[in-house]
């Protein structure tokens, strides 16, 4: 029995002193998205969009929460609906926040131009899928799917989007 209560005791000894361990000694790779965190980035993405003015095509404001080769993860806030876009190698997790949302899937871009290589963007989908987002909601978008977030007039919607580069992490 004593031979049992000293395994288990070494046991969560060594587990409790790994998890103290310095978060500093991990991977820069690694990050961490607390409710603070959301709300703190969410203030500045509202101050941004604040300062944008009414004038501007496009009420987008977004922060970058973490990155590695390969992928990266923003917190997006967009005050309006934008352009529709595919990205040929980059696939998107979209997961709303807060706000509602439709996301048109696939079909064609309409009027069509490359912003960047890999990056191509229209003024918006036809004959698409519509998915009604939510808080909470998440979609997987593939590479070389055509998507377009609408927004109410007037509204606002908050999602993270993770982005996977498949030609960056092959």
């Amino acid at each position: 029995m004593r031979l049992i209560l000293l395994i288990i005791t070494s046991f969560i000894f060594s587990c409790s002193s790994y998890a103290a361990e310095d978060e500093s000694s991990l991977p820069k790779s690694v990050f961490k998205i607390t409710p603070e965190i959301v709300a703190e980035v969410s203030n500045r993405l509202r101050a941004t969009l604040k300062s944008q003015g009414g004038d501007v095509k496009e009420k987008l404001a977004f922060e970058l929460i973490g990155s590695d080769v390969g992928y990266n993860m923003f917190l997006v806030l967009r005050g309006n609906t934008g352009s529709s876009e595919i990205h040929t190698t980059v696939s998107d997790l979209h997961t709303a926040v807060e706000g509602r949302a439709t996301l048109v899937l696939g079909g064609e871009l309409v009027d069509e131009y490359e912003l960047s290589p890999g990056q191509l963007r229209g003024t918006s989908i036809k004959v698409g899928t519509e998915f009604k987002l939510k808080a909470g909601d998440a979609v997987n978008i593939p590479a070389n799917l055509a998507h377009h977030v609408v927004i109410e007039p007037g509204e606002q919607y908050m999602y993270f989007v993770y982005q996977v580069d498949s030609a960056t992490i092959k």
